[in-house]
């Protein structure tokens, strides 16, 4: 925990000295994600297995430092499926907070992107409460309006899970998201 602490704080000096030197651009982005179910990359698992499918919901502050290059703040709640073991289907609850920067590959109004972001992650009613988790992605950009993501959240902790209560989730999942975007503030070089 205290790594993490650190890790933030160490982004937002960062951040704060880099503001301080160039024209940017603040955004706010927000939007839903669906959860591929694992069915769809693992042929042997039963179509009817929804396992690690699900959806989200996320709000997303981004800070474009230039057109090529954005750092942010990721925050989701996402619900994932379990493996099915009877009629009766749970659900893993998941919170996440994590620091993303994404590189854009180009200026053009329609622009691929790659990023990654590492933060926090909370799976309700099991433990660890607090879990470290990574986040790859990759994307496209249009008009700076709509981004529309493949991203696989995993959570690097081993989730505990008692099997006569639940099923499992393999702890990851990967979801298409897309995501809306409005400006918020431009700040101007002095």
């Amino acid at each position: 925990m205290k790594k993490l602490v650190f890790i933030l704080f160490l982004i937002l000096f960062a951040k704060g000295n880099i503001l301080a030197q160039a024209t940017k651009d603040l955004r706010l982005n927000f939007g839903f994600q669906r959860n591929l179910p694992e069915r769809v990359f693992n042929s042997k698992i039963s179509k009817f297995n929804d396992k690690n499918g699900g959806g989200s919901i996320h709000i997303y502050p981004k800070w474009f430092y230039n057109k090529k290059l954005s750092i942010g703040i990721n925050m989701e709640y996402a619900f994932v499926i379990e493996n099915y073991q009877s009629d009766a289907i749970g659900i893993f609850n998941i919170f996440s907070f994590s620091p993303t920067c994404n590189y854009y590959f180009s200026e053009s109004k329609i622009r691929p992107f790659a990023g990654l972001g590492v933060g926090a992650y909370h799976v309700l009613y099991h433990s660890p409460k607090l879990n470290t988790g990574i986040k790859p992605l990759i994307g496209l950009n249009i008009y700076d309006y709509f981004e529309l993501s493949l991203e696989y959240n995993r959570i690097l902790n081993d989730i505990n899970v008692d099997p006569d209560v639940m099923g499992d989730f393999d702890n990851y999942y990967v979801g298409i998201k897309s995501s809306f975007s409005i400006g918020l503030f431009q700040f101007k070089k002095q």
